[in-house]
């Protein structure tokens, strides 16, 4: 029984330590392009997005098929898809550290570019 209240004890005092660890952790939102959008590679294309980077994050970079094409200083705004080829293409945004590093807080859509 003792070691059942020491574990209720310990869980309690962890809450209490870290009451918000999954609340204010950031986020990213892509309004645009859709998830399964048709996008015309023809077209200048553009990644809206806005970011909250939490704690942990300090700036953001987009990828486009895990390969890194922008870095991001603002956390609100437009970027311009250039050159995206034909074919299913994974675009993402990653909230990243100062030493570029993700943190973990993306968002990514699947398109198709034809």
């Amino acid at each position: 029984m003792h070691r059942r209240n020491f574990l209720a004890t310990l869980a309690f005092g962890l809450s209490l330590a870290f009451p918000a660890a999954g609340l204010a952790q950031g986020k990213v939102l892509i309004t645009s392009p859709a998830d399964g959008a048709i996008l015309d590679a023809m077209d200048e294309n553009h990644l809206v997005y806005e970011v909250d980077p939490g704690p942990r994050g300090d700036h953001v970079h987009v990828y486009v098929d895990n390969r890194e094409i922008g870095i991001l200083r603002k956390l609100k705004g437009s970027y311009l898809l250039e050159s995206l080829s034909s074919g299913a293409r994974n675009l993402c945004v990653k909230v990243v550290n100062k030493a570029h590093v993700p943190v973990g807080i993306e968002q990514c859509v699947k398109v198709t570019v034809k």
